[in-house]
């Protein structure tokens, strides 16, 4: 299992985002995080027995900080609740067999969430700490005048072409189109160039784990739109910062995996639509403003 695949199933930390699922605006844009928060239940029955269906998202006015890459715009965090019917397989025995039946159950899921809203030409991006909390992505964009947000994959082959001059590369998870077993690429040593130009080359690069030659940090990305910084310690707004600057240009919506490998393959030319008008581009390093937004985490 790659670092990014594994980071994907980490425990949500108080505070603290370094890791997430990227989610990009695909209609309109995102105004304002703190109008999104709301909570809306409903009643249900559910084998024969009434259930509240919850489903909630509220902002955390401790911890706001401000965004220098798109102009001191201010970056917000959450959390959501999402309440949901499912339908597992249960099997059990009957007599001399054994059966399988299904019955509705409530599952509810729970997610960290971090938001910029559009500004300077920028239409606004999220994350969420978990692969399965993009339903956050939902309930953001619901609660806005016009903005629709949806999971992201990135174009790490043409990420991994831009910045193999930055970057030590520690492993590449790779798949050829076209042939159903998929090539992991993995050791304790940095890769070749051979090696990194065979991965442009011929494959749709699923996962990647890198090192900044320069700065330090470790970062593990995959495809389906999971970032992760390992090293060091960043609080949200240096994450969010460092996703804006080096990970959303590469960023785009698909409907399915399938899909964003096919893109990928054949050269998209619209990955990286991304309009950053601020001619003081900053680095994750020179982000040295914070500034605090308001929200109640209470309203309903």
């Amino acid at each position: 299992m790659t670092t990014a695949a594994a980071g994907a199933t980490r425990c949500l930390e108080v505070g603290l985002m370094q890791a997430g699922k990227l989610g990009i605006v695909t209609d309109g844009w995102l105004e304002d995080p703190v109008a999104a928060e709301y909570r809306a239940s409903e009643e249900r029955f559910i084998d024969s027995g009434e259930k509240e269906f919850v489903r909630m998202l509220s902002v955390d006015d401790s911890t706001q900080a401000t965004l220098s890459t798109i102009g001191d715009v201010e970056v917000y965090e959450g959390a959501a609740l999402w309440d949901e019917e499912k339908e597992p397989e249960q099997w059990y025995p009957a007599g001399n067999t054994v059966e399988k039946g299904q019955s509705t159950v409530r599952q509810r899921t729970g997610t960290k969430w971090a938001a910029v809203p559009a500004a300077n030409g920028h239409d606004g991006f999220a994350m969420t700490s978990t692969s399965a909390g993009a339903f956050a992505f939902k309930q953001l964009g619901a609660r806005q005048t016009n903005c629709q947000i949806e999971p992201a994959y990135l174009d790490l082959r043409s990420w991994l072409e831009d910045n193999r001059d930055r970057v030590d590369v520690l492993e590449i998870g790779r798949d050829c189109p076209g042939l159903e077993t998929t090539m992991t690429w993995a050791g304790n040593e940095v890769l070749s160039d051979d090696d990194i130009d065979q991965a442009i080359r011929d494959h749709a690069v699923l996962t990647l784990d890198v090192d900044y030659q320069d700065e330090y940090r470790r970062v593990s990305l995959a495809q389906s739109g999971w970032v992760e910084v390992i090293e060091p310690d960043a609080e949200t707004a240096e994450f969010v910062e460092y996703v804006s600057a080096a990970i959303l240009p590469y960023a785009f919506a698909a409907e399915s995996e399938d899909e964003a490998v096919d893109d990928i393959v054949h050269e998209r030319t619209d990955v990286g639509n991304v309009e950053l008008t601020d001619k003081d581009q900053t680095s994750l390093d020179d982000l040295d403003s914070v500034s605090m937004a308001g929200g109640d985490a209470d309203a309903e």
